[in-house]
């Protein structure tokens, strides 16, 4: 055998390497898959407690004012995207309560 010949790599040796490869990235992608229902029922879950919540506590829903969003409340509150929101949803914002004005002191 030559010194080139040496750092080949045989057509077994090839074909040992990328079954092996695959079998890992058939187990990633498995893995990718059971996060993703996992991600997806909690999101579920996270709704429907919401739900029961307004559905339980209905005067909830007249402590806020209708508002509908737009592209620089989504930019300025990333979360509400990775929330589901989108540009035109309506949510309830809180009323904000009358602000007190200070006395001066004397």
């Amino acid at each position: 055998m030559s010194e080139e010949q040496k750092g080949v790599p045989t057509k077994e040796e090839i074909m040992t390497f990328l079954i092996e490869q695959i079998e890992v990235k058939e187990l990633q992608a498995k893995l990718q898959d059971l996060n993703t229902r996992i991600a997806k029922g909690r999101a579920e879950e996270i709704q429907a407690i919401s739900f029961v919540a307004q559905m339980t506590n209905p005067q909830q829903q007249d402590e806020g004012e209708p508002y509908t969003l737009t592209e620089q409340d989504l930019s300025s509150n990333p979360e509400l995207a990775d929330q589901g929101y989108k540009v035109g949803d309506e949510v309830l914002v809180p009323k904000e309560q009358k602000k007190r004005s200070l006395k001066k002191e004397k």
